[in-house]
């Protein structure tokens, strides 16, 4: 399984100095995914998909973190 970024916003996060942090909204829309298949992404331990952590009940994730996982995937789909 291959999952790669849409341009766009990830463009959008790397102009953006205090972008260090991803809330759940940008990470779905940076895959194109639902709520319920980023939960589901973080719950499957295969897919070695970065934790977030919680600001009260809002989720967010690192961008450094992020950017691993995607390059993990494109050296998975490569080899």
């Amino acid at each position: 399984m291959v999952f790669m970024p849409q341009t766009a916003a990830a463009s959008n996060t790397q102009n953006n100095p205090k972008s260090e942090f991803l809330p759940a909204g940008q990470v779905w829309r940076r895959y194109g995914v639902s709520s319920m298949s980023l939960w589901r992404w973080v719950k499957d331990e295969t897919l070695g998909f970065p934790k977030p952590f919680y600001i009260g009940r809002y989720r967010y994730w690192r961008l450094a973190d992020i950017e691993a996982w995607e390059s993990a995937q494109s050296f998975k789909a490569v080899a």
